[in-house]
């Protein structure tokens, strides 16, 4: 077989696997988490295994606490905001009159002088849009809960992932050594060579977004309960664990916080407080934790990891923000590798010409 062949073998073979993963995209989530959940662990069950732990055992263990958190989230956090959306609908009417009488001076002269609406109408019309969304989350988590169907479902994506990853851990040394095994001998030291860079920047990515994770769920649990939120310490816990989803996290912390406060409304400084505490913890992620343990770590800059995060949402939705950043990071390698390739050839290191300006 010569090599003309060998290169349209291996075309028509790439085609076929990159139709048949899009024909099975609907399937493809749970094993990609499971993927993606045993390279992130594989560093903790190694380490166990080093100290006489078996893969099987640690993996086990693992596995184990990877339900239990999850467990923890549906059985605690959703009957959480279920039931306090349930004491927000009866107060909202009490919630909204009040925020209409504080603001009723600036309201009557914006309705003299621009002819905008009055406060009765204002509050008419608040309190008709906000009891219908109100209403519509209720209805959703209450179908969530009690949805036979839809709970069988989640319950077997929640199972079946773990039950990929274990395996994967399980055998991650055997799966790597396969893979090894099957690279070309010519290109196989080069080869390993650049998957250890790349492996080396997703570690890094792992580590330094966990120590994110954990630095905020210290700073939003600690800073809730300060403000005196109700179950504030256990919504600060959820938000920063959540933050490993870029943006998703800290919207759906802030959403439950504020329904949380509203629902046992003390008054509209501690609503205030809350905004100016995920706003200012927002920025020290941004600004500071990110670029300094995730951005720098694996060579990224921050416009680079903006950028990622949109086109990838653009491209593959929600999967696509989850994995964002570690594509970003492995994409930055390979240019790296590109470019340290046309740095050292003929093409970069050429004489150069003289420029015009030179001649005149």
């Amino acid at each position: 077989m010569n090599q003309n062949n060998a290169l349209w073998i291996c075309a028509i073979l790439t085609a076929t696997i990159i139709a048949l993963l899009v024909s099975l995209d609907k399937i493809l989530f749970p094993f990609f988490m499971g993927l993606v959940g045993a390279y992130a662990f594989n560093y903790f069950v190694t380490a166990m295994n080093r100290r006489g732990i078996s893969r099987g055992i640690g993996s086990a263990i693992i596995i184990l606490g990877v339900l239990i958190s999850l467990g923890v989230l549906i059985v605690v956090f959703l009957p959480l905001v279920q039931s306090e959306l349930f004491i927000l609908a009866s107060k909202m009417p009490t919630v909204i009159e009040s925020w209409v009488n504080l603001m009723r001076p600036l309201l009557e002269k914006s309705a003299d002088e621009f002819g905008t609406p009055l406060p009765s109408d204002i509050k008419a019309q608040v309190t008709s849009h906000m009891g219908d969304i109100i209403n519509w989350s209720i209805k959703l988590l209450t179908n969530m809960l009690n949805n036979g169907l839809a709970l069988a479902n989640t319950l077997s994506l929640t199972i079946l992932t773990p039950v990929i990853m274990f395996y994967l851990l399980k055998d991650w040394p055997k799966l790597v050594a396969s893979i090894e095994q099957n690279v070309p001998h010519k290109y196989q030291q080069d080869v390993l060579y650049y998957a250890e860079k790349v492996n080396s920047t997703l570690s890094a990515y792992v580590r330094g977004q966990a120590f994110v994770c954990l630095i905020l769920m210290v700073l939003y649990s600690l800073s809730l309960w300060l403000i005196g939120v109700q179950h504030g310490f256990f919504l600060g816990i959820i938000t920063g664990f959540m933050s490993f989803i870029p943006y998703v996290g800290m919207l759906t912390g802030l959403l439950a916080t504020l329904a949380v406060s509203l629902a046992n409304f003390e008054s509209w400084g501690q609503i205030l407080m809350i905004l100016i505490t995920f706003v200012s913890i927002g920025a020290i992620e941004g600004n500071v934790l990110a670029p300094r343990l995730i951005g720098e770590k694996v060579g990224l800059h921050p416009v680079w990891i903006i950028f990622a995060l949109l086109a990838s949402a653009t491209w593959f939705g929600f999967l696509g923000v989850l994995v964002a950043l570690p594509l970003a990071a492995i994409i930055g390698v390979i240019v790296r590798v590109v470019l340290q390739w046309y740095r050292s050839s003929s093409v970069y290191q050429s004489p150069t010409t003289p420029s015009l300006s030179n001649d005149i």
